[in-house]
């Protein structure tokens, strides 16, 4: 059963059409990503489906009682809640009936009444079957997950907005919505939580419908993919890389069918035109020619291959060693990363990795001299010219054009020159005389790459430098930087980019700098492996500790057995001596029956204690080789 069915959907802004004839559906397992270029529509779409913006024309169905949940990349919660009180909202369900059922025990403390006990068990049963028991295993699970463990008791809005953010998933995910609407879900979450999210969207058993630009991602969650492209859509199964193929082949097949087709309007064009006019053959020609008429001309298939065009040369080269890194210590007042020691050489490509808040993008501020070292030592390598991207886009200024952006830092090129820098990141006409500050996310960072490029830097340091891109435009960054012959030093969440890109990889956590020599599967490779040995090692040691238990165990029961052998020993021991003591007596020695059946009981006696000290004896020589 299809949970949304959308049919002839348009939607536009002014006279610009977005989208034209939209259509899709989903059912309740259905895992989609809608993918295309920035400004295709694809956010517009999904906002349309969760009522949140008009459309021209068109239907959207949505199956009834549809439980839809929406994140968006400016979703955030604004409460007064605790964060573990917020995040329990999602349960009212469980926490109302458990506070019941807990006055119910009470009730059933002070009376045993058959029907307040049929009342508990059947509100018990049903407290089962809701996840009573597994809710706050749940909450703790992905609060810990996204990062707050330490944050269970913190006010929501005392939070920064990209925590609020992540805890507005977080919460989403929790509340497992009949259909999962997400856009960008990724952004800002590091590596360790967007694996998290990935292995929970891949179990998940309800329908997903998914933007986003991470290309792993993709591949791992979805198994249908919708692209917009030209103002229209077109569905392929499979996931990202599927489509891909899938979108290659199409286009194939329908260029090869429309140039079989204008082959052959040519050849029945030029017969007509040769035999039109002679009295012999004109008949032929004019029933030709009405037969073409009536022919439904194929479209020439577009392809979409308007893209940035970025190229990262240097004027002078660097010495072998770049940068010698030797017991840094970062932060701002206090430092919070110390004795960091890494060298990079000519011509590497290496990519920082680590948890969100550990100091990545402090680490390469402090490369780029735009924060002091709190301690050790950078030395810089000869003719090092270094380019920096920040995140935070701090080197656009608000109030300039885009024209004047670049053409303030550059005053020796012509106009025309800048122009065409601005051109190949996709700026033209009347597009340079926009405000920095009314661009686009995308456009912004574009606009970043377009003066990076006119730096000729040789060492190239970037942070987040895929943030706001569209794929296509991922892919021709990644190349431009495959191809730069300098040196880059990088932070990504972008795990494809980091693939593609990094010839090294330095993972910094707060005990200690690792370094993995070759690409992110590389290194993930080498970190299962760590992990496996790690696994093995507990495992040995768990061995190791039931071994040992058993041994404690066996060593206990033998002394036990020591101790109730000596007692018994001690007790034989007194009676034989009572026993030879009445031997002697003369009421003994003087009855030849008894003294008969004093000396068999001595005799049975003796064996007794001999037999328990031989005992004694095996346990204690066991007792020494275990």
């Amino acid at each position: 059963m299809n949970l949304i069915t959308v049919n002839h959907l348009k939607k536009s802004f002014g006279v610009t059409s977005i989208l034209d004839n939209i259509n899709l559906s989903l059912n309740s397992h259905g895992k989609m990503a809608i993918v295309g270029r920035n400004g295709a529509g694809k956010s517009t779409l999904v906002k349309i489906i969760c009522g949140l913006e008009t459309y021209d024309s068109g239907n959207i169905y949505l199956s009834s009682n549809l439980k839809l949940g929406y994140f968006s990349q400016d979703s955030l919660i604004n409460s007064e809640e605790k964060v573990i009180d917020e995040m329990s909202l999602v349960f009212d369900k469980q926490i109302t009936l458990k506070k019941k059922l807990d006055k119910l025990a009470n009730q059933l403390n002070t009376t045993s009444d058959e029907e307040t006990l049929t009342k508990y068990t059947n509100m018990l049963q049903t407290f089962e079957e809701i996840g009573g028991y597994t809710f706050e295993y749940h909450i703790e699970t992905i609060l810990n997950k996204f990062g707050f463990k330490d944050y269970y008791h913190h006010q929501v809005n005392q939070l920064s907005g990209g925590q609020r953010t992540r805890l507005a998933l977080a919460k989403l995910l929790l509340s497992e919505p009949d259909l999962l609407i997400l856009d960008e879900p990724t952004n800002h979450l590091d590596l360790e939580t967007v694996e998290f999210l990935e292995n929970f969207l891949k179990s998940y058993k309800h329908a997903i419908i998914i933007i986003s630009h991470d290309r792993y991602f993709l591949n791992q969650v979805v198994n249908q993919v919708y692209e917009i492209e030209f103002n229209q859509g077109f569905l392929y199964k499979g996931n990202y890389d599927s489509y891909l193929t899938q979108k290659n082949e199409r286009y194939e097949h329908m260029k090869k069918q429309f140039d079989l087709q204008q082959k052959m309007i040519q050849k029945e064009q030029e017969f007509i035109n040769k035999n039109i006019v002679r009295a012999t053959t004109s008949s032929r020609a004019k029933s030709r020619r009405k037969k073409l008429e009536k022919i439904e001309v194929l479209e020439n298939p577009n392809v979409d291959n308007k893209n940035i065009k970025v190229n990262f040369d240097f004027s002078r080269n660097t010495g072998n060693i770049v940068l010698d890194v030797q017991n840094l210590s970062i932060g701002y007042e206090e430092p919070f990363l110390n004795n960091i020691d890494f060298l990079i050489k000519k011509g590497e490509k290496v990519a920082i990795l680590g948890p969100n808040g550990i100091g990545k993008s402090t680490l390469l501020k402090t490369l780029n001299k735009a924060i002091n070292p709190l301690g050790g030592n950078i030395k810089y390598g000869a003719g090092v010219n270094i380019a920096y991207f920040d995140q935070d886009l701090a080197m656009l200024h608000s109030n300039n054009t885009v024209l004047d952006e670049l053409w303030d830092e550059n005053r020796m090129m012509l106009e025309k020159d800048i122009r065409g820098v601005l051109g190949s990141f996709l700026f033209t006409g009347d597009d340079v005389f926009k405000c920095v500050n009314d661009l686009s996310g995308g456009e912004k960072v574009r606009l970043a790459l377009s003066k990076l490029t006119l730096v000729k830097a040789n060492l190239l340091i970037l942070d987040e430098v895929t943030n706001h891109l569209d794929i296509l435009s991922r892919e021709v960054l990644e190349s431009a930087l495959i191809n730069f012959p300098g040196t880059i030093i990088f932070v990504s969440h972008d795990r494809f980019f980091i693939n593609q890109v990094a010839t090294r990889i330095i993972e910094i956590t707060i005990d200690e700098v690792v370094e993995y020599i070759g690409d992110y599967n590389y290194y993930i490779e080498k970190k299962k492996e760590a992990n496996l040995i790690e696994e093995t090692k507990k495992e040995t040691n768990a061995n190791h500790f039931m071994e040992q238990k058993k041994l404690k165990s066996e060593q206990k029961k033998r002394q036990k057995k020591i101790d109730n052998l000596e007692e018994e020993i001690a007790q034989l021991e007194d009676e034989l001596h009572q026993l030879k003591i009445y031997q002697q007596t003369e009421e003994v020695y003087s009855d030849y029956q008894k003294a008969q059946d004093v000396h068999d009981t001595i005799e049975h006696k003796q064996k007794q204690l001999d037999d328990k000290i031989h005992s004694w004896t095996e346990l204690i020589e066991e007792i020494d080789q275990l």
